[in-house]
């Protein structure tokens, strides 16, 4: 046997194994299902308006967020979602997008109308949790007290 046959007798068998034995290698074992997280916030029984509430992964760290509608209500989605995690909660005033003078000016205001207490603004001290319990759509609501 020659040298060059050698070679591609041993490519050829690589191959082969390569193709029997590693199919799975290319699909992602900790690969996390698409989730959409909806519900509700209210202050002392009325729906919460001129809010945002964003949910944070305290096993990765990633975040969502979304502003309430006027009826309190919001929808987020996780494009890869932690099964079986309780995700930390915080709501602070709505989340301006554009920034220019007329949106920078109207953020002011609603801060300053705003009466969401100061521990809401921090996971750590939030107290408000959700677990995401399986792919597809889950719910929350969450009920805060302005005392």
């Amino acid at each position: 046997m020659h040298f060059y046959q050698f070679n591609q007798l041993k490519h050829t068998a690589c191959l082969l194994f390569l193709t029997a034995f590693l199919p799975g290698c290319g699909s992602d074992p900790d690969s996390r299902p698409t989730v959409e997280i909806k519900g509700t916030v209210t202050m002392d029984g009325s729906p919460l308006q001129e809010a945002s509430i964003q949910f944070t992964s305290p096993k990765t760290g990633e975040s969502a967020y979304a502003n309430l509608d006027e009826n309190g209500r919001y929808s987020i989605t996780f494009p890869k979602a932690d099964i079986g995690s309780a995700y930390e909660i915080t709501i602070t005033p709505p989340v301006v997008e554009e920034e220019n003078a007329m949106a920078l000016a109207e953020q002011a205001q609603n801060k300053s109308t705003m009466k969401i207490p100061a521990k809401y603004s921090d996971r750590t001290t939030s107290g408000l949790s959700a677990r995401v319990e399986q792919a597809g759509t889950n719910e929350a609501d969450f009920e805060l007290k302005s005392k």
